[in-house]
């Protein structure tokens, strides 16, 4: 071997480490330097909706597989739509969970996405104007025992119809009682415990935040509607609401207008026993007109709750 030869081969040593070397880091030579591996896409096999009622939860259930790999669900007729990892509802990577609250009324649907838009499912769901049942007795024998439908107005009012109903899903008004009758123009409620009279005065149940207004919405204070009870500050209405005994159209707009947010649309007979029901005066230092009265035995709301 000559000394070109020898030296020749001594420095090639270094380039053939520096190819090995190169070809190890790419794997041995197969495939591109720094392709990631494919990432797994969300697939779904099926949508499905709890039966939802307007302002109460409801449950979106997405099945498949990858579906912790990047999945959004939405719905203009749900709020504070949010994935569930709680019992009952644990999501998995194979079934989902979704819960929100329900915001509004009529034909809806959920749609279910990949992160980039792509559209892998949805499902319909339909909301019926909500309705609430209100029992209503002033003891055995007393006169009055009955219940009344109030249909609400969520579209209309939607601040104060979801006022109403937290009270109403709370059971608050449960045991609370008409503490006000005016002849031929409102019987009102929703501020005391069962026990009231002249003489023994507990205090009105802890309310929740006052309102915002709701007035010049289309609707209307005549006879059998319902509407919300404030003092002289226009957004002050909590919990107190009354029954229009009669068309009462100048509360529209009477001292700023009474927000009027559903109408009794069964059971009027229960509202006139009410009206003929034993009441009591209120003495005049309690600041209510002549002929406004206390019902005496308490008219009670034994119970109010969601119907619809």
């Amino acid at each position: 071997m000559t000394l070109f030869q020898i030296l020749n081969r001594r420095a090639l040593h270094p380039v053939c480490a520096m190819l090995l070397a190169s070809l190890a880091a790419c794997g041995g030579g197969g495939g591109s330097a720094g392709t990631p591996a494919p990432v797994a896409q969300p697939v779904v096999s099926s949508t499905s909706v709890s039966a939802v009622r307007y302002s109460q939860a409801a449950v979106v259930t997405v099945q498949g597989s990858n579906l912790d790999a990047g999945l959004t669900v939405t719905s203009a007729g749900c709020k504070g739509l949010t994935l569930s990892s709680t019992a009952p509802y644990v999501s998995t990577a194979s079934t989902a969970y979704y819960k929100c609250t329900v915001s509004a009324v009529g034909a809806q649907s959920f749609s279910v996405a990949r992160s980039d838009g792509t559209l892998l499912g949805s499902a319909s769901y339909s909301v019926e104007v909500p309705q609430v049942t209100m029992t209503v007795s002033n003891g055995a024998g007393a006169g009055v025992s009955g219940s009344y439908v109030i249909t609400l107005e969520p579209t209309k009012a939607p601040v104060t119809v979801d006022n109403f109903l937290a009270y109403v899903n709370a059971a608050w008004y449960d045991g609370t009682i008409f503490h006000r009758h005016a002849p031929g123009f409102v019987l009102q409620a929703g501020a005391y415990p069962q026990g009231l009279s002249l003489t023994n005065m507990p205090l009105q149940k802890a309310s929740y935040a006052p309102i915002a207004l709701e007035v010049g919405k289309g609707l209307s204070n005549v006879q059998y509607t319902v509407a919300m009870a404030r003092t002289d500050v226009l957004n002050s209405a909590t919990s107190q609401f009354f029954i229009n005994l009669a068309n009462n159209s100048a509360l529209d707009t009477a001292s700023g207008g009474y927000a009027v947010f559903g109408t009794i649309t069964s059971g009027s007979t229960a509202v006139t026993a009410m009206q003929a029901a034993p009441c009591t005066v209120w003495p005049a230092f309690f600041n209510f007109s002549a002929t406004e009265c206390l019902p005496l035995p308490n008219l009670v709301i034994s119970s109010a709750v969601q119907t619809r």
